[in-house]
């Protein structure tokens, strides 16, 4: 298997992004359920319980917006009712009790896909002096990506963990439905060759708790 880049790691100066784990996505009757996302809040759950034991930054982003219209824009031409699914006033739009935020963590909620856009993410890494960041969460192609793709362009060393992203299917729009095994596959693929490294929370695990020990 090639694999371009293996990150050395600073618990101090890394940091775990937990993209979009809410109610809406990650429960049976949110609005938008992407079935997948119950297969990754063990590893998300441990992974994060390691980085708060050995000093690495847990930060969860959340897709939220006012309510009211002024503030979607375009994703609202793609998602017709996001004003009301995505509104601060949403129960919906909360951290599923699996992964509720504790004492320490960092919550910044975000209004599009990117963790990065118009949000005050850039600022708090820096302040903080935090150059890696391992990116699990939903959807692996999207808000995930999307994400990783940011970062990159900031100069962050990128991570993707392979068994904490969760991916959708897509339907036919017009090349074929793919499912989301398919979309997981090429998704993690390119970003294992384009952006930055791809791997395991297990293998980030026994990294992070090593690096402690020196």
């Amino acid at each position: 298997m090639l694999k371009k880049v293996t990150w050395e790691i600073t618990p101090q100066r890394t940091a775990l992004i937990i993209v979009d784990m809410q109610k809406i996505f990650c429960e049976p009757d949110g609005d938008l359920w992407v079935p997948s996302s119950r297969d990754v809040i063990a590893p998300i759950r441990e992974l994060a319980a390691t980085c708060r034991a050995n000093g690495v930054q847990v930060i969860y982003l959340r897709h939220v917006v006012r309510g009211d219209g002024s503030d979607t824009g375009r994703f609202r031409d793609l998602y017709p009712h996001a004003d009301a699914q995505f509104a601060r006033a949403n129960p919906a739009i909360e951290v599923i009790e699996e992964l509720r935020p504790e004492a320490g963590d960092i919550v910044v909620d975000k209004l599009f896909y990117s963790g990065f856009h118009n949000t005050d993410l850039d600022a708090i890494l820096r302040m903080k002096d935090i150059d890696t960041l391992m990116v699990c969460g939903t959807v692996t192609n999207v808000c995930c990506e999307t994400t990783i793709r940011d970062g990159v362009h900031r100069e962050y060393k990128m991570i993707a963990l392979s068994d904490a992203n969760a991916a959708m299917p897509y339907p036919d729009m017009g090349f074929g439905e793919v499912s989301a095994l398919d979309v997981q596959r090429i998704a993690l693929t390119a970003m294992a060759y384009e952006f930055g490294e791809v791997t395991t929370c297990a293998d980030m695990t026994q990294r992070i708790t090593a690096a402690e020990a020196d």
